[in-house]
């Protein structure tokens, strides 16, 4: 910040040592003419617009005729502008750098573009803001629009054209906690198979076209594998069962075979 502050104080030395004029053709108004003139009207609270300063004029070079100047704009009592007109068309640049006197070129840091681009780092800003470097914040707000990062054709709050690399990831979402319910319909192990036969894949689950042409939803993914998960343990509970009442049948079986001899 210490040289941004330095940058603008040369930049104030600037103006105030090289080919400036002071404009005295400036539609100046005094406030307190206004305000007899509305007091004179019979305004109760008078309009405290005051209007446009005097202007610090730049020259120019050559035909270079773009109109370069400083004004200050009283709005009203206590509210002023300080503008800076830059040229006439979209071309011109504000910039703010620093001077490399032992080999005598300049270095842009910041530019300010008159079609509203600006740029850090950036000679030609392209977007709003085009920063060459690191952006660092408390916090991102994003409004109306979509957020890309890799992609320039966003169709969701943020596409990512490749790997989001994360400690944590929290995804809100619905759960498969209905499979333990006791009006829920457990298809037996030969429908499940007899689907597998024609559709190649578990009931429910997306094919691998499905796949690759529309992506995963995480969250529905996850829930999707947690029903198939328990599923699988009624599947192998019923298996237990169905074998501890054979053993208890063989069990039965040997006791009467060993009486009977």
């Amino acid at each position: 910040m210490k040289k941004i502050y330095v940058l603008c104080s040369l930049l104030l030395i600037c103006m105030g040592a090289f080919s400036q004029t002071e404009s005295q053709d400036d539609g100046y108004v005094s406030p307190f003419e206004i305000i007899e003139k509305d007091l004179q009207l019979g305004a109760t609270e008078p309009d405290f617009y005051v209007g446009y300063g005097k202007k610090l004029n730049f020259g120019h070079n050559g035909d270079n005729m773009d109109d370069i100047h400083f004004v200050r704009h009283n709005i009203r009592l206590d509210q002023t502008d300080f503008i800076l007109n830059l040229g006439d068309d979209y071309s011109d640049r504000f910039i703010i750098g620093r001077q490399h006197w032992s080999e005598d070129f300049f270095t842009p840091q910041f530019i300010f573009k008159t079609n509203g681009k600006m740029g850090i780092g950036i000679p030609d800003p392209t977007a709003s803001l085009d920063v060459n470097g690191t952006i660092r914040a408390d916090s991102l707000l994003i409004t109306n629009g979509n957020v890309g990062i890799g992609t320039e054709n966003p169709q969701n709050k943020l596409d990512v054209n490749g790997t989001i690399r994360a400690k944590e990831i929290l995804v809100e979402s619905n759960w498969a906690d209905f499979v333990f319910k006791q009006n829920y319909k457990l298809p037996t192990l030969r429908e499940v198979e007899e689907h597998i036969k024609e559709k190649g894949t578990l009931p429910n689950v997306p094919s691998e076209e499905e796949v690759k042409a529309n992506g995963i939803s995480v969250g529905k993914t996850n829930a999707l594998l947690l029903q198939k998960i328990e599923e699988l343990t009624l599947y192998v509970i019923q298996q237990q069962k169905a074998m501890e009442l054979q053993q208890k049948e063989i069990e039965e079986l040997k006791s009467k075979f060993s009486h009977e001899k």
